[in-house]
């Protein structure tokens, strides 16, 4: 049947579409989502400003010297290395700690779409580029000053490399390649580890099947070299004790990132939880809310396919996106690695990649619809029309059902730019309406963003001190680690104007009310604490004295309080 002039005129275009226009037209849109987000220069929250005071407060050198302040989570120290760098260039800000995470998004967006086209089918392409630009989580931590942005761009850049040198002879520079950039690798990102085993496999395979002997012995020597080179690093930065651990352990046992002892139903359960939760977050395809769970279903459908698809198509791909999942579990089976959340943004690019292929399998054999083609008839006419419906909107409809959650949490934050803790404007408005007199009282739990913010509204974090002795805890959390560091005895409340909560529970926290009652004029600032727990506090004060002022932002707040003599 000859083919109408409309459809060719379309058909000519489509490709051009398709090959060029398109995908960068989805990088622009994921650029223009990041910087957005970027520019929005958001406070720093709690876990950021952890790391922030280490940046700023030390050098190079004592930048390389475990354990940091307050956390005993080693961050990858050519990671923090270029951060410092950046504050040393660009001046101490927001802008500066997270420009690093920040470029690094941006190159991880970039080449995200060479690596789709080195592992998948054409047609899955633009689809998990699409994915990847409007990523919640990956637009939140290109804006986030930790070290997961880095994690995302060095396992693209170890996926291209596996790319280039797949099926190729082993020459002794391609060797040296590998083994250096293996090394920078786990100088960048310490999940990068996970990865590099994807890509020994990856690269071994062809030659263990054909029995070739020694480049297997060459590869099997970079790969020692790897992991002497991890091994390393995870005696001096990773696997140092402190008192911090056995919180931290206990915060991921309480998050369900560990999995059981045991094989039982209950890891079955566990299994597909995780399943779940890593479609869900940091997937961005649903949420385990009713509400989302159909996205999850769809999604996980999506990515089962995508897996028999790369089983039956393309094996290689399939044992660089699914051995990284693997030694993960096996490490979180074992209590190593958190298999949970944040901690698998490495992953997600590998997700993407499969979920994109299963649903491009699926459109190949999707059926038709008569809602479908009398949209078609209405838009063009004659045999067209049949030809616009088998190539176009049976693939459009799908897709959408893919992408509503993904698409409506970019638009939603696009409007409402993602908050933690806006201490920022708190500290502000405070320092603007303080007395010469007034007290000022922080929250456990404030206390690192105020330390890293305090010069630039007007306090001095050294002259800050707590009025109690440290309350007895099952766990040792960071605010306490950092004071042990410091120890100094608890003063007067008459000694001083700016007063550290000794506990981030109001019971506990109740000796340091009943201490500041007679002191007059008192400024409460509160961060990263629960509604109910705020609520206790304030409770409290209103029993004891007069509310004059307060001022509250998204995760943080300021209360004035007049505390009488009782």
């Amino acid at each position: 049947m000859k083919q109408h002039k409309y459809y060719l005129v379309w058909q000519r275009y489509r490709k051009l579409w398709r090959l060029y226009w398109l995908p960068w037209s989805i990088i622009a849109l994921g650029i223009i989502l990041r910087l957005d987000q970027y520019l929005f220069n958001r406070s720093l929250w709690l876990d950021e400003a952890f790391f922030a005071v280490n940046i700023v407060d030390r050098s190079f050198l004592e930048l390389l010297k475990a354990p940091l302040e307050y956390t005993s989570y080693a961050r990858p120290p050519g990671f923090m290395l270029l951060a410092k760098l950046s504050v040393l260039l660009f001046g101490n800000s927001e802008f500066s700690l997270r420009l690093v995470p920040f470029l690094c998004g941006l190159s991880s967006l970039i080449l995200f779409r060479r690596l789709a086209r080195a592992y998948i089918s054409k047609p899955a392409v633009s689809l998990a580029l699409f994915f990847f630009a409007i990523s919640d989580a990956l637009i939140f931590y290109a804006t986030e000053f930790k070290q997961y942005s880095s994690d995302v761009l060095v396992v693209i850049t170890l996926g291209l490399l596996a790319a280039r040198y797949q099926n190729k002879p082993l020459t002794s520079r391609r060797l040296i390649t590998l083994a250096m950039g293996g090394m920078l690798a786990i100088w960048f990102s310490f999940t990068s580890v996970f990865i590099l085993a994807g890509i020994g496999l990856v690269l071994a395979t062809p030659f263990l099947i054909r029995k070739q002997w020694g480049p297997v012995f060459k590869l099997g020597t970079v790969f020692l070299f790897w992991l002497g080179h991890f091994a390393v690093l995870y005696h001096y930065f990773i696997h140092v004790s402190t008192p911090v651990d056995r919180w931290m352990h206990q915060f991921w046992v309480v998050e369900n990132a560990f999995g059981p002892p045991n094989i039982s139903l209950e890891t079955g359960l566990w299994f597909y939880n995780r399943f779940l939760q890593i479609l869900a977050n940091p997937g961005g395809l649903g949420s385990i809310r009713l509400a989302g769970l159909v996205g999850l279903q769809l999604a996980s459908l999506g990515v089962i396919i995508g897996c028999i698809a790369l089983l039956i198509e393309r094996k290689p791909t399939l044992i660089l996106v699914s051995l990284p999942a693997g030694l993960a579990l096996g490490a979180a089976g074992l209590h190593l690695y958190p298999f949970s959340g944040r901690m698998l943004l490495f992953l997600t690019p590998m997700l993407y990649l499969v979920l994109a292929e299963g649903i491009s399998k699926i459109q190949i054999n999707l059926p038709l619809s008569a809602a479908s083609r009398q949209c078609c008839q209405a838009v063009l006419p004659g045999s067209a029309s049949r030809q616009c419906f088998q190539a176009v909107l049976p693939k459009i409809i799908l897709i959408s059902f893919f992408v509503f959650f993904p698409v409506s949490r970019a638009i939603w934050h696009w409007f409402h730019p993602r908050v933690m803790q806006e201490i920022k404007p708190v500290l502000a408005y405070v320092d603007q309406r303080r007395q010469r007199n007034d007290i000022v009282y922080l929250y456990y739990w404030a206390e690192p963003a105020f330390r890293y913010y305090a010069p630039a509204y007007g306090f001095h974090f050294a002259d800050c001190r707590s009025i109690n002795p440290v309350p007895a805890n099952a766990y040792i959390k960071e605010v306490d680690y950092y004071r042990q560091k410091r120890p100094m005895q608890p003063a007067a409340v008459e000694t001083t104007r700016c007063i550290l909560g000794i506990a981030e529970t109001w019971q506990q926290a109740r000796p340091d009310l009943e201490l500041l009652q007679g002191h007059g004029r008192i400024w409460f600032v509160f961060a990263h604490i629960n509604e109910p727990e705020q609520q206790l506090f304030l409770h409290d004060l209103n029993a004891r004295g007069t509310q004059l002022d307060h001022y509250e932002q998204p995760g943080a707040a300021a209360y004035l309080y007049h505390l009488p003599d009782s």
